[in-house]
């Protein structure tokens, strides 16, 4: 859990970062046209290489329940609440159509409660990541980072925008972020009542599949975006084929590691 929470701690601490890049969004549009996709092929590889052969290895049924799931609810969540995730785009464009700080404000609150429910979600896929093992946690927190990196900047922008002092946006927006905790307990109080791993691994599967399909890949058809296409395109195999490294290899390190743990258990079970 240690782990978890220091990983939770740092995209967290994320929510801080638009301070920094208030007045440059050129150089911020620049780096995210990098960020996003490198941040799609690090999900896509943590997804389909670890995620889901984890699930389904509790049985496919089952697990491609929890998957589907994972994907529904993320769904339903961005739906509902208008989560911050299909909005961001517009927010500077609404508050120049309309003068009503109250309205501005009240949708910037509403972003902060749809963002919280997304940071809850977060928890729970860092969690899964390091129940497989702290390489697949690792490469999970960088995807979440990536992601996160600009959508809190803009997000900060947005607060600023709606009438919030600096002092006053920093602190509601890192407030929003550390909802990330609640996840992050929630998931592991779930993870040591039984052995129903496979559950949690199968919706944080369908929640970063929900977030690279629905939320990222059609940010990246923008007419931004298309003028570099093979740049982004680039960047996405690059983010993946780095990730591919990293699981691989954590898989022969800690691999090796589980298999000297288990041989050592079967000679002291002969010798008794």
């Amino acid at each position: 859990m240690f782990e978890a929470l220091i990983a939770a701690s740092i995209v967290a601490l994320l929510s801080l970062i638009g301070v920094f890049f208030i007045g440059k969004s050129g150089h911020l549009q620049g780096a995210h046209r990098f960020i996003v996709p490198i941040a799609i092929g690090v999900f896509l590889g943590v997804i389909f290489f670890e995620l889901i052969p984890e699930t389904l290895h509790e049985g496919e049924l089952y697990g491609s329940i929890a998957i589907v799931a994972g994907f529904l609810s993320f769904y339903l969540l961005s739906h509902f609440l208008r989560t911050y995730h299909h909005h961001h785009h517009h927010a500077h464009e609404a508050h120049e159509e309309d003068d009503n700080c109250e309205k501005d404000q009240q949708s910037a609150r509403m972003l902060l409660i749809g963002d919280a429910i997304h940071n809850i979600a977060d928890g729970v896929v860092i969690v899964s990541a390091f129940l497989i093992n702290p390489a697949v946690g690792i490469a999970v927190t960088i995807g979440i980072a990536l992601h996160e990196i600009p959508q809190e900047i803009a997000e900060y922008g947005v607060l600023r925008a709606a009438g919030y002092s600096r002092k006053k946006a920093l602190s509601l927006n890192f407030l929003s972020a550390s909802s990330i905790f609640l996840g992050v307990i929630a998931s592991y109080i779930f993870a040591e009542a039984g052995e129903y791993t496979w559950i949690l691994t199968g919706l944080a599967a369908g929640n970063l599949l929900y977030i690279a399909a629905s939320d990222m890949l059609p940010e990246l058809q923008e007419q931004t975006h298309r003028d570099h296409f093979f740049k982004t395109f680039f960047s996405t195999v690059v983010g993946l084929v780095l990730i591919t490294a990293l699981l691989m290899w954590s898989h022969s390190a800690f691999g090796e590691h589980h298999e000297e743990d288990g041989n050592e258990a079967a000679e002291a079970t002969l010798e008794l």
